[in-house]
């Protein structure tokens, strides 16, 4: 070896040490940054000289080596691993959503506490059965009218906030839309940076790659993103067959308004029973650029589930409720007759043609005068129920009805409680009640989807975190290591140095 070559030995030594020192420093200094993966420089033999002599051609036996420099600085990272973890990330997304969404809507039920919609309807039917005990009491009636006001109020304060829930989920789409729209874009831009750096090919834009993936991931908790990457590092995205990232460029998703979107129709029970009328509710759509797509996974997909139960809750299921109890009620009330001997009138009003739980209301003329309440089912005078039209047979000697007084028609109001084929095969409670209850049981299959994909995620994000994690304690060893590779190389050079002082002190 010449004292040159010794020296240049020595140079190449300490820089490949110092640049290894350099990685350890930045593994630490990252240890706690989300997102970051551990990096490794990664040593090379440079290329050696062949050594002069009669014997040796090329580059064959009696090379000389030359040193040492750092090859790359590689990051660890399992592609495998990413890509199943962004797939349970999809899943977990979703149940996470709805989970939270449906929560959301058995509070707003209030079913396991103090004054649910239950509640209110046995306090209506007892009511009635009060009325039947005590039917010209006006103090009876007038508690009647309230009570039966109070139904109409629960039934169109639940409609009224599941309206409201249903837009708040709407703006969180929409929200959620925008973030994948500003994932996409900041994973171009990188796309662009890292192509841009890695066109020379002693660069390595490892710290941009580990923000595009941690971009990634968290696009992945939205949507059922697929992902590739191509030879040149570029990252592509797309969702539903749609892309989203080429290269550098980005294309958003766009949130389709009421007017473009067809609407869903949901079914109704008939005011009559036959047959079924729909109506319909606007759904979100979505489209990029100009291509519709459907959204089967993460957190958005979660929501638009949610969204589409609260919609069956709010149109159809209390919406039938209501229209049952109305239909049923009406019926009942118009065939009685009350304490002026007038029949009875439409008990509640509501519209059949467009009819929601909110259309729900008592009479008006009978809350200004609870008189009007058709308690009683006329006799004649062998103590026969009279149907249909009225003569003078029902007629006492100063020309009134006979037995305007009894609770018979209330009594058949109150019965109602008990009727089992009123709605959905059913009495009215057993109907809220069974919904409440099937609330409920999704409420625990999602959080028991929620909690397996839970588990799932993390499993994958430890197995992760053995690979791209950083170790501390491996870390230092590192940096041991490295630091007695320094020293040795300085000694080096620093013999060489005498030797070079030497050579020149002879030559003198």
């Amino acid at each position: 070896m010449s004292t040159f070559g010794g020296i240049e030995i020595g140079k190449r030594a300490l820089q490949t040490q110092q640049k290894s020192l350099d990685v350890t420093g930045h593994n630490i200094a990252n240890a706690n940054t989300e997102g970051y993966s551990r990096q490794r420089a990664i040593q090379q033999a440079t290329q050696p000289h062949t050594m002069p002599g009669l014997s040796t051609s090329g580059t064959g036996a009696g090379q000389k080596g030359t040193g040492v420099e750092v090859d790359r600085i590689e990051r660890m990272r399992d592609q495998f691993i990413d890509n199943r973890l962004r797939h349970e990330k999809h899943s977990l997304g979703e149940w996470s959503a709805k989970w939270d969404g449906l929560r959301e809507i058995e509070s707003i039920y209030n079913e396991l506490e103090d004054g649910g919609l239950v509640e209110s309807l046995n306090e209506f039917w007892n009511a009635f059965q009060e009325l039947n005990n005590n039917p010209e009491s006006m103090a009876v009636r007038s508690s009647v009218v309230q009570t039966s006001v109070n139904l109409t109020s629960h039934i169109n304060q639940l409609d009224k906030e599941l309206g409201e829930y249903r837009e708040h989920i709407a703006e969180e789409v929409e929200s959620n839309v925008e973030k994948v729209n500003y994932y996409t874009g900041q994973i171009a831009d990188l796309n662009n940076q890292i192509r841009t750096i890695q066109a020379d090919s002693s660069k390595s834009a490892n710290d941009l790659m580990d923000r595009r993936d941690k971009l990634i991931d968290e696009l992945s908790e939205l949507a059922d993103i697929k992902v590739t990457t191509d030879d040149l590092d570029q990252t592509n995205v797309s969702l539903d067959g749609s892309t989203l990232v080429q290269g550098s460029s980005a294309y958003n998703v766009e949130v389709l308004d009421d007017e473009r979107i067809e609407n869903v129709e949901y079914e109704h029970y008939a005011e009559d029973g036959d047959g079924n009328d729909s109506y319909t509710v606007p759904e979100q759509a979505f489209e990029v650029n100009g291509n519709p797509i459907d959204i089967n996974g993460g957190e958005i997909k979660g929501q638009l589930d949610v969204k589409e139960s609260v919609a069956d809750q709010q149109i159809n299921k209390l919406g039938d409720l209501a229209r049952g109890l109305a239909t049923e009620v009406n019926s009942i009330h118009e065939e009685g007759y009350d304490l002026n001997g007038d029949e009875g009138l439409e008990f509640f009003k509501f519209n059949a043609d467009e009819f929601k739980a909110s259309h729900l209301e008592v009479n008006e003329d009978i809350v200004e005068d609870p008189a009007k309440l058709a308690a009683a089912r006329l006799k004649d005078e062998d103590g026969e129920l009279i149907t249909g039209d009225l003569d003078d047979d029902f007629l006492d000697e100063d020309g009134n009805l006979l037995d305007v007084g009894n609770g018979d028609n209330a009594m058949l109001i109150a019965n109602l409680k008990d009727a089992g084929d009123k709605i959905g095969g059913t009495t009215f409670n057993d109907y809220w009640e069974s919904e409440v209850s099937k609330l409920g049981l999704e409420i625990d299959q999602a959080q028991q989807f929620k909690d397996n994909q839970e588990n799932l995620t993390q499993q994958l994000e430890n197995k992760r975190e053995e690979v791209s994690g950083v170790s501390i304690d491996e870390e230092m060893t590192e940096m041991i290591k490295f630091q007695h590779g320094y020293s040795a190389a300085g000694r080096l050079v620093s013999q060489m140095d005498e030797m070079f002082d030497h050579l020149i002190g002879m030559v003198r």
